[in-house]
C-alpha cells in the first residue's frame, strides 16, 4: 500500500541498470584474462628461474635438501606400493565375499 502511488523504476534507470550490467560483465572477463594470463607469466618465470638456477656454475645444491629429495622419492614409492598392495588386498576381499554369499 506504500508503494502504490509511487513509479518502480524509470525506462532511464533500466538502460543504466543493463549498461552497469554489461559492463560488469565484460570488467570480469577482463579480469579472468589478465588473472590468467598472470599465472602463465608466473609459472614460467618459476620454471625459467629452476632452471636456471641448476645450470649456474657457481650454484652449490645443498647436501641435505638432495637427502630430503631422496628420501621423499623413497617414501613415495612405498607409498605406491602400499596403495597397490591395498587395492589388490580389496579386490580379493571382495572376491572372498562373493563366493561366501554364492556358497550360503
Amino acid at each position: 500500500m506504500l508503494n502504490a502511488g509511487r513509479e518502480t523504476s524509470s525506462p532511464g534507470t533500466e538502460l543504466s541498470e543493463n549498461q552497469a550490467k554489461t559492463e560488469k560483465e565484460r570488467l570480469i572477463e577482463e579480469l579472468q584474462l589478465i588473472t590468467k594470463e598472470r599465472n602463465d607469466l608466473r609459472d614460467r618465470l618459476r620454471f625459467l628461474t629452476k632452471r636456471s638456477m641448476k645450470n649456474r656454475p657457481h650454484f652449490r645444491p645443498n647436501p641435505y635438501y638432495e637427502d630430503l629429495e631422496r628420501m621423499e622419492e623413497a617414501v613415495m614409492s612405498i607409498l605406491h606400493n602400499l596403495e597397490m598392495e591395498n587395492t589388490k588386498i580389496h579386490e580379493n576381499n571382495h572376491k572372498l565375499k562373493k563366493e561366501i554369499t554364492f556358497s550360503r
